[in-house]
């Protein structure tokens, strides 16, 4: 069994990330969270859960969320947590907000965007009625679903390398207009593969994320891969920051050059 704290360490110490790693665990039904968990709802209104993660990546806290706890439009439909009146088309529904949100130009640009974002929205695949997050070495989950990373594309191109270094192939990212939450939470369990992710809109406007950050998201059971390979990885001279190659002798501007033959060294 892995030992989440020591994990928390080691990326830590390979990645040098500055907020907290999280863990996010999934669960059957809203009576099975835990009562002394923190609730958004508890600080007097709902939250987007880029807002949640943002909290507890930096602050270290731990969330319970359900339903009751959310106000992002685009998390409760995607989490299957919420659904469009029967008399409404949904797909037509959903062309019609991002056009309208500006999100997408027209219809037929709207429809593309759908059909690649509906394979996670789909609720007979995803029935889970509520989830934990929390920093990973906290030990508030035992057995987590996914990993969440925050870092710089420095930060991501090294948990790039090092699960390619364990498992070859590639390592794909993705971006879409917003519902971030979606690719980072629900496509690892879906897919069962890392991968990483530049934030939407909302996380952007509501969670805060900084203007170089990105999210490595990945299963659990691919935790200890990417330990691997940063650890082997780091030992083989690629680190985090990278070692920067400085044997080289510099030229200066002309100015410099002229000056400093005046020099003269000391014998």
């Amino acid at each position: 069994m892995t030992d989440f704290k020591k994990a928390a360490e080691e990326i830590a110490k390979y990645l040098r990330v500055h907020t907290h790693p999280l863990a996010v665990k999934f669960v059957d039904r809203r009576d099975e969270l835990p009562s002394d968990l923190r609730r958004p709802s508890f600080f007097g209104g709902k939250m987007a859960f880029c807002q949640i993660i943002t909290i507890a990546r930096r602050w270290g806290w731990s969330f319970a969320v359900s339903p009751e706890d959310v106000n992002c439009a685009a998390a409760l439909l995607s989490f299957g947590w919420g659904k469009l009146d029967e008399d409404l088309d949904r797909e037509e529904e959903l062309i019609d907000f991002r056009i309208n949100a500006g999100y997408i130009k027209e219809r037929e640009a709207a429809i593309k965007n759908l059909e690649k974002v509906a394979s996670l929205m789909d609720e007979n695949k995803f029935s889970f009625q509520a989830l934990i997050v929390s920093p990973l070495e906290s030990g508030v989950i035992q057995n987590p679903d996914v990993v969440l990373i925050y870092g710089n594309p420095a930060q991501m191109a090294r948990m790039v390398q090092s699960m390619i270094y364990t498992e070859g192939g590639v390592i794909e990212s993705w971006a879409n207009i917003g519902a971030s939450c979606v690719r980072e939470m629900i496509a690892p369990m879906i897919e069962n593969k890392a991968g990483y992710v530049i934030p939407g809109r909302g996380a952007r406007q509501l969670g805060m994320v900084a203007d170089d950050e990105m999210v490595f998201t990945l299963p659990v059971g691919k935790l200890e891969n990417l330990l691997t390979g940063l650890k082997e990885t780091h030992e083989k001279g690629t680190k985090y920051p990278i070692n920067q190659f400085l044997f080289f002798e510099p030229r200066f501007n002309p100015t410099v050059e002229k000056f400093k033959t005046k020099i003269k060294l000391n014998q």
